[in-house]
């Protein structure tokens, strides 16, 4: 299977970190996609982050 947008990952991942954009489902998923993450340590990654309000 092929995910849609893949590609778009790495540019999303870049943008974000010019911008200074907090965004951890990407960056969990870039991690998972060229860092090596394992998937079941991202999703308690993920789960285990401070609450906080969001747009």
């Amino acid at each position: 299977m092929v995910i849609e947008s893949i590609d778009n990952i790495d540019v999303a991942y870049t943008l974000g970190k010019k911008y200074n954009i907090d965004m951890p489902i990407l960056n969990t998923v870039y991690d998972i996609l060229y860092n090596n993450l394992n998937a079941k340590d991202a999703v308690q990654i993920l789960m285990q982050r401070e609450k906080k309000s969001e747009f």
